[in-house]
């Protein structure tokens, strides 16, 4: 061919790849491949000049960029997959709540609280209660020994008596075996010395709440006689022990002693070792002397009201061998009292005995 064809498109001359050297169409290719009013050139200077290596250029431009967004495409893929697979091994995110977080946390707070309270108490316990404890025992400690520093502190028994006995009276002395006496009836009123015998262990005490008087006082054969004993009528004197207590007088009010009331009881009652009788059903009632017949032993006495509650239980020591203990004068038993002999070798008799205060005999016991 001896001279260059021309370009379809625009007349432009055409380089050696048939592509226009004007406006850059392909020359090679079908008409029907491009697009009515389309070219590359769209948006360039109508007197711009393409230049096969300009055009060079912008194909391996084209062709980085393909390359690029290949590349980008491929690292997507890869990531997307990544995080996909990523995603099967996680769990699925939990939707956040604000009102269960906020209880979760008030929860936590909560225990936290209740552990800090625990290790106090803990502490508390094993701590402060063994130094409270010992604070406790010295301030004990202390108690007694300030109390052994006031052995000499003179204990004064008629404190609260407001009546005086009158100093003018008569002189009596009496021997007195175990037993209960009431003043006014069985001893005059009076300011007596109490004397033992020998080196025989007995006492007295005193019971009476009218004048708030409650003493106890003991003769053996080292302190063998106590004085300024003062009896007022109504008060109940209690000797024990092993021999006669001997009370003596020089104002005894005997003007004032009324003798008592006969006994209406005639009958004795014998209760031998491990017999337990019920008073107002086994035997009578009444005001006894209780002696033992043979054998040795403290038979327990135990007193009750009439809705069966307990008032006082009695131990009056008994023996054979000795003539002043085998016998206990004026034991009051009212109806429902309990008589229990547990010594099994201890036989005992009750003899009615010779006076009486009164047969109200559960009203005995009403300034207990």
């Amino acid at each position: 061919m001896f001279f260059k064809e021309r370009c379809s498109l625009c007349g432009g001359k055409l380089d050696s790849g048939n592509v226009c050297t004007e406006c850059g169409l392909d020359n090679n290719k079908s008409e029907k491949h491009y697009r009515v009013n389309r070219s590359s050139c769209d948006g360039q200077p109508l007197t711009h000049v393409h230049q096969p290596e300009y055009d060079s250029r912008r194909k391996d431009r084209s062709r980085q960029e393909r390359e690029q967004k290949e590349k980008e495409r491929s690292a997507l893929a890869q990531s997307s997959g990544s995080r996909a697979r990523s995603g099967r091994s996680r769990k699925k995110a939990q939707p956040y709540n604000t009102y269960i977080e906020g209880e979760k946390r008030d929860r936590r707070s909560r225990v936290g609280k209740l552990v800090t309270v625990i290790i106090i108490l803990v502490i508390v316990v094993s701590v402060i209660f063994p130094l409270v404890d010992q604070y406790i025992d010295e301030s004990q400690y202390d108690s007694y020994t300030d109390y052994e520093s006031y052995e000499d502190y003179d204990y004064d028994p008629y404190a609260y008596v407001t009546r005086e006995i009158p100093a003018d009276g008569v002189s009596y002395s009496q021997q007195f075996a175990q037993g209960d006496y009431v003043v006014g009836v069985h001893i005059p009123e009076g300011t007596y010395v109490m004397e033992g015998q020998g080196d025989n262990y007995i006492s007295l005490s005193v019971d009476d709440a009218e004048n708030g008087i409650y003493l106890y006082e003991s003769v053996d054969d080292e302190v063998t006689s106590v004085d300024d004993i003062r009896l007022y009528t109504g008060a109940v004197v209690s000797i024990s022990g092993d021999g006669y207590l001997t009370l003596s007088a020089d104002n005894a009010q005997a003007e004032q002693t009324t003798g008592g009331l006969p006994n209406p009881l005639t009958e004795s009652v014998r209760i031998s070792g491990g017999q337990t009788l019920t008073v107002g059903e086994d035997f009578p009632a009444g005001v006894y002397d209780l002696s033992a017949v043979s054998g040795y032993g403290a038979p327990e006495i135990t007193i009750c009201d009439q809705e069966g509650n307990e008032l006082q239980t009695l131990y009056p020591w008994l023996t054979d061998s000795s003539e002043t203990e085998s016998i206990y004068r004026n034991v009051v038993l009212p109806q429902g009292a309990v008589f229990s002999n547990t010594d099994e070798e201890l036989e005992l008799e009750l003899v009615p005995s010779e006076t009486i205060v009164s047969e109200d005999y559960l009203g005995y016991y009403d300034r207990y």
